[in-house]
């Protein structure tokens, strides 16, 4: 097995544990909520660098044909729109007069 596949495996591997941990993750106050939301957004923002690596290296992005691309393309505009949606979502119901607007006023000032 190439150094590259072992590579892979290991991150593969890890990414299933951390799944594996979110999936059973009940956290049990506010604390834990924001721990485990930093912990997503980390996997998150992981994942995008190494995306973001692998398809402007041309030697790799290269070895992907076509029809894998357009499979990659779909599944990421699919996790965009729900990111969108839920974004949208949560300024919606949370984020809109979170900060009193005094505090607002002199934060941004």
């Amino acid at each position: 097995m190439s150094d590259w596949n072992k590579d892979i495996v290991k991150i593969r591997d890890a990414i299933l544990n951390l799944r594996s941990d979110l999936a059973k993750a009940e956290p049990r106050d506010r604390l834990d909520y924001v721990s485990s939301i930093m912990e997503c957004i980390q996997f998150m923002k992981q994942s995008n660098i190494g995306w973001s690596s692998l398809l402007t290296n041309p030697q790799v992005a290269n070895g992907l044909n076509e029809e894998a691309l357009k499979d990659i393309f779909n599944k990421f505009r699919k996790v965009a729109i729900e990111r969108i949606d839920n974004d949208v979502d949560s300024i919606d119901r949370y984020m809109i007069n979170l900060v009193p607007r005094d505090v607002d006023a002199d934060s941004w000032a």
